[in-house]
Protein backbone atom coordinates (compact mmCIF):
# COMPACT_ATOMS: atom_id res chain seq x y z
CA UNK A 1 0.00 0.00 0.00
CA UNK A 2 1.16 3.57 -0.77
CA UNK A 3 0.09 6.99 0.25
CA UNK A 4 -1.17 9.39 -2.03
CA UNK A 5 1.70 11.50 -2.20
CA UNK A 6 3.94 8.33 -3.73
CA UNK A 7 1.35 7.54 -5.72
CA UNK A 8 1.33 11.82 -7.50
CA UNK A 9 4.76 11.33 -7.59
CA UNK A 10 4.69 8.26 -9.64
CA UNK A 11 2.60 9.95 -12.04
CA UNK A 12 -0.49 8.00 -10.79
CA UNK A 13 -4.01 8.29 -9.35
CA UNK A 14 -5.27 6.41 -6.39
CA UNK A 15 -7.74 4.66 -8.74
CA UNK A 16 -4.65 4.28 -11.62
CA UNK A 17 -2.37 2.84 -9.03
CA UNK A 18 -4.23 -0.21 -7.76
CA UNK A 19 -2.87 -2.94 -9.47
CA UNK A 20 0.42 -1.57 -10.68
CA UNK A 21 3.63 -3.68 -10.00
CA UNK A 22 5.98 -2.05 -7.55
CA UNK A 23 10.06 -2.84 -6.58
CA UNK A 24 10.69 -1.18 -3.89
CA UNK A 25 14.38 -1.81 -1.66
CA UNK A 26 14.99 -4.79 -4.14
CA UNK A 27 11.19 -6.81 -3.03
CA UNK A 28 8.58 -6.82 -5.56
CA UNK A 29 5.51 -6.46 -5.24
CA UNK A 30 1.45 -5.31 -6.35
CA UNK A 31 0.32 -2.02 -5.21
CA UNK A 32 -3.18 -3.56 -3.67
CA UNK A 33 -4.56 0.12 -1.70
CA UNK A 34 -3.93 3.82 -1.60
CA UNK A 35 -4.23 5.38 1.53
CA UNK A 36 -4.67 9.47 2.48
CA UNK A 37 -1.77 11.29 3.50
CA UNK A 38 -1.36 11.59 7.08
CA UNK A 39 1.44 13.46 8.62
CA UNK A 40 3.58 11.26 10.79
CA UNK A 41 6.55 13.43 11.54
CA UNK A 42 6.54 16.85 12.81
CA UNK A 43 4.34 19.90 11.48
CA UNK A 44 7.59 21.27 10.38
CA UNK A 45 8.53 18.76 7.71
CA UNK A 46 6.04 17.99 4.89
CA UNK A 47 4.54 14.72 4.23
CA UNK A 48 6.83 12.34 2.44
CA UNK A 49 6.20 9.20 0.04
CA UNK A 50 5.48 6.06 2.11
CA UNK A 51 5.01 2.54 1.24
CA UNK A 52 3.14 0.11 3.53
CA UNK A 53 4.22 -3.30 2.98
CA UNK A 54 4.57 -6.59 5.16
CA UNK A 55 7.54 -7.23 6.37
CA UNK A 56 7.98 -11.25 6.84
CA UNK A 57 11.83 -11.30 7.29
CA UNK A 58 13.06 -8.19 9.92
CA UNK A 59 9.61 -8.41 12.17
CA UNK A 60 8.27 -4.40 12.43
CA UNK A 61 6.32 -2.44 14.46
CA UNK A 62 2.46 -3.21 14.46
CA UNK A 63 -0.53 -0.12 14.58
CA UNK A 64 -3.19 -0.47 15.84
CA UNK A 65 -6.91 1.29 16.17
CA UNK A 66 -8.51 0.29 19.20
CA UNK A 67 -12.12 0.74 20.32
CA UNK A 68 -13.10 3.29 22.87
CA UNK A 69 -13.14 2.48 26.27
CA UNK A 70 -11.11 -1.08 25.14
CA UNK A 71 -7.57 0.00 25.00
CA UNK A 72 -6.57 -2.02 28.05
CA UNK A 73 -7.92 -5.33 27.37
CA UNK A 74 -6.53 -4.83 23.52
CA UNK A 75 -3.08 -4.40 25.28
CA UNK A 76 -3.42 -7.72 27.32
CA UNK A 77 -4.47 -9.52 24.54
CA UNK A 78 -1.65 -8.65 22.40
CA UNK A 79 0.83 -9.30 25.08
CA UNK A 80 -0.45 -13.02 25.22
CA UNK A 81 0.17 -13.41 20.94
CA UNK A 82 3.38 -12.25 21.39
CA UNK A 83 4.75 -13.96 24.01
CA UNK A 84 2.97 -17.09 21.79
CA UNK A 85 4.80 -15.76 18.66
CA UNK A 86 8.27 -14.10 20.23
CA UNK A 87 8.35 -15.59 23.66
CA UNK A 88 12.27 -14.73 23.91
CA UNK A 89 11.68 -10.98 22.85
CA UNK A 90 9.98 -8.82 25.81
CA UNK A 91 6.87 -7.42 24.60
CA UNK A 92 6.52 -3.40 24.67
CA UNK A 93 4.17 -1.02 23.59
CA UNK A 94 3.35 3.01 23.38
CA UNK A 95 0.60 5.24 22.11
CA UNK A 96 1.06 7.37 19.05
CA UNK A 97 -0.93 10.28 19.99
CA UNK A 98 1.76 10.28 23.21
CA UNK A 99 5.03 10.44 20.56
CA UNK A 100 3.58 12.92 18.29
CA UNK A 101 2.75 15.18 21.55
CA UNK A 102 6.00 14.92 22.49
CA UNK A 103 7.36 16.14 18.90
CA UNK A 104 5.98 19.42 20.24
CA UNK A 105 7.18 19.72 23.83
CA UNK A 106 9.60 22.22 22.79
CA UNK A 107 6.94 24.33 21.47
CA UNK A 108 4.50 23.50 24.39
CA UNK A 109 6.90 24.49 27.24
CA UNK A 110 8.14 27.91 24.80
CA UNK A 111 4.36 28.66 24.86
CA UNK A 112 4.49 27.83 28.46
CA UNK A 113 7.29 30.44 29.36
CA UNK A 114 5.83 33.10 26.78
CA UNK A 115 2.65 32.89 29.10
CA UNK A 116 4.29 33.47 32.23
CA UNK A 117 6.85 36.54 31.08
CA UNK A 118 3.51 37.61 29.42
CA UNK A 119 1.44 37.85 32.98
CA UNK A 120 4.84 39.21 34.92
CA UNK A 121 5.26 41.64 32.10
CA UNK A 122 1.67 43.02 32.42
CA UNK A 123 1.83 42.77 36.20
CA UNK A 124 4.68 44.94 36.57
CA UNK A 125 2.92 47.67 33.50
CA UNK A 126 0.00 47.76 35.47
CA UNK A 127 1.80 48.27 38.83
CA UNK A 128 3.77 51.03 36.78
CA UNK A 129 0.78 52.48 35.30
CA UNK A 130 -0.87 52.82 38.94
CA UNK A 131 2.11 54.65 40.15
CA UNK A 132 2.30 57.05 37.56
CA UNK A 133 -1.36 57.99 37.42
CA UNK A 134 -1.02 58.36 41.22
CA UNK A 135 1.86 60.45 40.73
CA UNK A 136 -0.19 62.86 37.84
CA UNK A 137 -2.90 62.94 39.97
CA UNK A 138 -1.03 64.08 43.35
CA UNK A 139 0.39 66.79 40.62
CA UNK A 140 -2.92 68.13 39.68
CA UNK A 141 -4.83 67.85 42.57
CA UNK A 142 -5.31 71.86 42.48
CA UNK A 143 -6.17 71.53 38.82
CA UNK A 144 -8.57 69.24 39.10
CA UNK A 145 -10.29 71.04 42.22
CA UNK A 146 -10.56 74.00 39.57
CA UNK A 147 -11.89 72.58 37.04
CA UNK A 148 -15.14 70.78 38.95
CA UNK A 149 -15.55 74.00 40.34
CA UNK A 150 -16.07 75.39 36.86
CA UNK A 151 -18.30 72.35 35.88
CA UNK A 152 -16.35 69.57 35.43
CA UNK A 153 -17.75 66.13 35.61
CA UNK A 154 -15.89 62.97 36.85
CA UNK A 155 -15.88 61.80 33.02
CA UNK A 156 -14.43 65.09 31.87
CA UNK A 157 -11.34 64.44 35.10
CA UNK A 158 -10.81 60.54 34.06
CA UNK A 159 -10.81 61.45 30.14
CA UNK A 160 -8.21 64.18 31.43
CA UNK A 161 -5.85 62.55 33.17
CA UNK A 162 -6.56 58.77 30.82
CA UNK A 163 -5.67 61.17 27.55
CA UNK A 164 -1.96 60.88 27.50
CA UNK A 165 -1.86 57.28 28.61
CA UNK A 166 -4.22 56.40 25.85
CA UNK A 167 -1.95 58.19 23.31
CA UNK A 168 1.28 56.56 24.48
CA UNK A 169 -0.04 53.31 24.63
CA UNK A 170 -1.45 53.82 20.71
CA UNK A 171 1.87 54.41 20.16
CA UNK A 172 3.36 51.73 21.42
CA UNK A 173 0.69 49.24 19.54
CA UNK A 174 2.48 51.35 16.49
CA UNK A 175 5.25 50.27 16.92
CA UNK A 176 4.99 46.70 18.41
CA UNK A 177 2.10 45.20 16.19
CA UNK A 178 4.82 45.00 12.89
CA UNK A 179 7.85 43.20 15.08
CA UNK A 180 4.71 40.99 16.47
CA UNK A 181 3.42 40.49 13.25
CA UNK A 182 6.80 39.35 11.89
CA UNK A 183 8.60 37.66 14.10
CA UNK A 184 5.55 34.82 14.54
CA UNK A 185 5.64 34.85 10.34
CA UNK A 186 9.14 34.23 10.85
CA UNK A 187 8.97 30.97 13.31
CA UNK A 188 5.84 29.80 11.79
CA UNK A 189 7.73 30.02 8.48
CA UNK A 190 9.62 26.73 9.98
CA UNK A 191 6.50 24.89 9.72
CA UNK A 192 5.29 22.96 6.58
CA UNK A 193 2.11 23.27 7.93
CA UNK A 194 1.00 26.15 9.81
CA UNK A 195 -2.10 28.51 10.57
CA UNK A 196 -2.03 31.91 8.84
CA UNK A 197 -1.95 35.34 11.35
CA UNK A 198 -5.09 37.18 11.12
CA UNK A 199 -5.31 40.57 12.39
CA UNK A 200 -8.31 40.13 14.56
CA UNK A 201 -5.74 38.80 16.87
CA UNK A 202 -3.68 41.98 17.06
CA UNK A 203 -7.32 43.87 17.23
CA UNK A 204 -7.84 41.82 20.35
CA UNK A 205 -4.73 42.02 22.10
CA UNK A 206 -4.44 46.22 21.13
CA UNK A 207 -8.13 46.26 22.61
CA UNK A 208 -7.07 44.49 25.79
CA UNK A 209 -3.85 46.33 26.49
CA UNK A 210 -5.88 49.25 26.19
CA UNK A 211 -8.77 48.26 28.54
CA UNK A 212 -6.38 46.92 31.00
CA UNK A 213 -4.56 50.34 30.92
CA UNK A 214 -7.65 52.42 31.27
CA UNK A 215 -8.85 50.13 34.14
CA UNK A 216 -5.33 50.48 36.36
CA UNK A 217 -5.60 54.10 35.31
CA UNK A 218 -9.62 54.80 36.13
CA UNK A 219 -9.08 53.75 39.63
CA UNK A 220 -6.57 56.32 40.53
CA UNK A 221 -8.45 59.12 38.64
CA UNK A 222 -11.81 58.61 39.65
CA UNK A 223 -10.70 58.43 43.30
CA UNK A 224 -9.37 61.95 42.76
CA UNK A 225 -12.46 63.14 40.97
CA UNK A 226 -14.38 62.76 43.37
CA UNK A 227 -12.48 64.40 46.02
CA UNK A 228 -14.54 67.23 47.08
CA UNK A 229 -12.35 70.56 45.02
CA UNK A 230 -12.92 72.54 48.52
CA UNK A 231 -10.31 70.37 49.98
CA UNK A 232 -8.22 70.23 47.13
CA UNK A 233 -8.38 74.56 46.59
CA UNK A 234 -8.16 75.56 50.67
CA UNK A 235 -4.52 75.82 50.80
CA UNK A 236 -4.18 78.31 48.39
Amino acid sequence: MINEKAAKIMGMTPATAIGKSLTFQGNKGIIVGVVKDFNYKPAQTPIEPMILAYNKWNGGILILRTQPGKTEATIQALEKISKVLNPAFPFSYGFVDQDINNLYKGEQQMGSLFNAFAMIAIFISCMGLYGLSAFMAEQRTREIGVRKVLGASVFNVVYLMSTGFTRLILIAIVIAIPIAWFAINKWLSSFAYRVNVGWAIFLITSLGALAIAWITVSYESVKVAIVNPIKSLRTD
